[in-house]
């Protein structure tokens, strides 16, 4: 065990120099609600705050730390940082995951504590198509009391999670969801969503009080992240889970980011937060990421668009003038193609800026609304690509541990590659000592060698790489693998995600000739992502380039003007330097018809802008 600090002589890690609320938070002893706008540096916070817990033995040993955070890649990034804060040793004690993983792994450890009418099978299914529950409702209910069009399809399948278990049969549409839950469960493999997995997890606590107090003493202090989009169900399981113990809870949020409540988020999660646990509301000033140009466009907005008064300040690193915000008006979007294009080349070439410090973002329909800009691009020169089909793959730790290896054996030596794949079999050693880590980084060098040897002469075929990536795997032992990790221990969910690094790396068609080539398409290397708004939480580019500042993609706006103006405010936070927001005259629908586009809805959100006096609107049209 490693000498612990005293608490009054520890300073933040690695020199930070943290606001004061922030530190405050990070010696916090109590259950507190941090208000973070965008940039205020939230990972950093938890990162820290972990870091002293663990350091200064605030978190007693061997008891742990539990993020939970709503993205595999916030997940991954917090545990990365922790990592960087604290060291190997002390981060083993410290477990970041989502809402869903959490819940996948009490319901996968203590499964048949499950009451019998709940049982599932051992190697259960994970569907991720709403309409395959759907269909078990049509099936289970002949009449058609039920209806799959939207938007009665949409509230029953929230009514099919939306309580928590046993369910009882009171009533047509009690015994009606009670039975396709039964249905469900019963089949083999039994099929279960992930809001399905979570209320079993949650009826595992609530039925079990000797695993409910395990979990319990196992996590001494609970981090809750973007937690402005807790949803009733998630907010339901931490409560089930902790609500009522001794551990420590520090949850962190920004109401002014609040683009979930379509998919369920709570509108009162932070005041139901302060009420249930005592927290005390703290919260942070600083905006490390943006320019202050751009900081002062964001105070514009949150004052005269959302009514709001928690203004940012920038941070004194930067040029006071720094910062830019431009809407662009093009006739059509081929107009809007080469335009883009020149200025991304422009970027490129004057600034030195690389293809990954630039973001595209759409609201929604992404193929509509930036297919066509992504084929243009590649055809053209420049590297995009729709990042929503490679984030999650790319930030599990088994697609991180292979793709490493690969790089070593096809012959980039990189520290940084070694240091992940080890990382990673230390992390499935842990029992071993200094002097065994160093037998085991032995042998994975003499693998590495070997590999070499073998693979990285020859042309390499599907069946070839895909018995090297299984040597990988097998290397690092299936079975250990599938013990430190929970979410692999599910074969089938393990499996298909190596089957998808294989499948996406043949994809790429030049693995046989150019196998780094192959892996920096994968990995996204000197390529612009290409992704919705929402897939963008938490993320930071130099510029950010929006699509659609139109009624057409806001086309509810005057349903929901709140979400929708949340909506707007991260896009425009996620660019450290510059944004851009364009607009065309005349933009093809989901079915390819040219339709004419207005403002007149979002009139508000332009106006705002053009009040704001830092933005340039632009005529761009040739």
């Amino acid at each position: 065990m490693i000498k612990a600090i005293k608490k009054e002589d520890w300073v933040p890690a690695d020199g930070f120099e943290l606001e004061d609320n922030a530190l405050t938070v990070v010696k916090s002893t109590g259950n507190s609600l941090v208000l973070a706008g965008p940039g205020a540096g939230k990972t950093e916070l938890l990162a820290q705050r972990a870091s002293y817990l663990l350091q200064t033995n605030a978190c007693t040993f061997p008891g742990k730390i539990l993020a939970i955070s709503f993205k595999r890649d916030a997940a991954f990034n917090l545990r990365e940082r922790v990592k960087l804060r604290c060291g190997d040793d002390l981060s083993r004690r410290f477990d970041s995951m989502t809402f869903d993983s959490f819940a996948k792994q009490i319901l996968d450890r203590f499964k048949m504590a499950l009451p019998s009418d709940y049982s599932i099978d051992a190697d259960y299914e994970i569907s991720m198509k709403d309409t395959e529950t759907l269909s078990y409702y049509q099936l289970a209910d002949p009449d058609n009391n039920y209806d799959q069009r939207q938007p009665l399809a949409l509230a029953t399948l929230k009514k099919h999670t939306a309580s928590s278990l046993p369910l009882h049969a009171k009533g047509a549409a009690n015994r009606l969801r009670k039975e396709v839950w039964k249905s469900m469960l019963a089949e083999t493999p039994s099929k279960l969503n992930f809001k399905m997995i979570m209320r079993l997890a949650e009826l595992i606590i609530n039925k079990n009080p000797k695993i409910k107090a395990y979990l319990q003493q196992t996590y001494q202090y609970v981090f809750l992240d973007e937690f402005q989009d807790a949803t009733d169900l998630q907010y339901d399981f931490f409560k089930a889970c902790f609500l009522g113990s001794d551990s420590i809870y520090t949850a962190v949020g920004d109401d002014k980011q609040r683009i979930m409540l379509w998919a369920g988020a709570l509108d009162a999660v932070f005041e139901d937060f302060m009420n249930d646990t005592g927290a005390a509301k703290v919260s942070l000033k600083m905006n490390f990421r943006c320019a202050p140009r751009l900081v002062k466009l964001l105070n514009h907005l949150t004052e005269h668009l959302l009514g709001k008064d928690d203004f940012a300040t920038p941070s004194k690193k930067w040029d006071p003038d720094a910062g830019e915000c431009f809407v662009w008006v093009y006739n059509n979007p081929q107009e809007e193609m080469q335009s883009l294009l020149e200025e991304v080349k422009s970027w490129v070439d004057a600034e030195g800026l690389n293809l990954r410090d630039i973001c595209i973002l759409v609201k929604q329909q992404l193929g509509s609304y930036a297919g066509g800009l992504i084929r243009y691009f590649n055809e053209h020169g420049v590297k995009a690509r729709d990042e929503n089909a490679f984030q999650d793959l790319l930030t599990q730790e088994i697609t991180q541990y292979i793709v490493s290896a690969l790089y070593l054996i096809f012959g980039k030596k990189q520290a940084e590659y070694k240091k992940t794949a080890l990382s990673f079999l230390s992390n499935i050693h842990t029992e071993f000592e200094d002097e065994q880590l160093l037998r085991l980084e032995s042998s994975f060098h003499q693998f590495i060698k070997k590999a070499t040897k073998s693979y990285a002469a020859k042309e390499i075929t599907e069946d070839l790489l895909s018995r090297l990536i299984e040597e990988i795997v097998s290397f690092a032992g299936r079975d250990r693998i599938k013990a430190f990790y929970p979410a692999y221990k599910n074969v089938k969910y393990l499996n298909d995600l190596i089957k998808d690094i294989l499948e996406k790396m043949v994809e790429s068609g030049v693995y046989a000739s150019d196998m780094p080539a192959a892996l920096d398409q994968l990995t996204g290397k000197d390529t612009i992502p290409v992704m919705t708004v929402h897939k963008s939480k938490g993320l930071e580019y130099h510029t950010v380039i929006f699509i659609g500042l139109e009624d057409g993609a806001f086309w509810k706006f005057q349903d929901n003007p709140d979400e929708d103006k949340c909506t707007f405010f991260v896009a425009l936070s996620r660019a450290k330097q510059r944004v851009v927001f364009t607009f065309c005259h005349q933009r093809p629908d989901k079915n390819g018809r040219m339709r004419s586009q207005s403002t007149e809805n979002i009139g508000e959100i332009l106006a705002t802008l053009e009040s704001s006096k830092i933005v340039t609107i632009e005529e761009k049209n040739k």
